[in-house]
């Protein structure tokens, strides 16, 4: 779990779904502090956001799926369904096997 900022290399399964709970958890965070430190919540919502969206990337290509996929994360209740799919889907390497 390492290159949580960066959109370059791949994710396997373990990473995708380690940041994916990481990042329900810390947006269940932001959303309870928003009343009290607005400021701090957007900042925390922000840096999830950039975390999570940068390990999909990663596991699109790990995937061997197209990064266009990524678009889809941003709509809502089908978001839900694709990054349970993104975390099911096997690695491109196992697939060729």
């Amino acid at each position: 779990m390492k290159n949580y900022f960066d959109f370059k290399g791949t994710a396997k399964r373990q990473e995708y779904w380690a940041v994916f709970i990481a990042s329900i958890v810390m947006c269940i965070i932001g959303i309870v502090i928003t009343e009290t430190i607005p400021l701090v919540a957007l900042v925390v919502l922000v840096v999830t956001l950039w975390v999570y969206v940068a390990t999909t990337v990663r596991r699109l290509r790990d995937a061997d799926l197209h990064l266009a996929w990524i678009i889809i994360l941003f709509i809502p209740y089908i978001a839900t369904v694709a990054a349970v799919v993104f975390g099911i889907v096997g690695s491109a390497d196992k697939k060729e096997d």
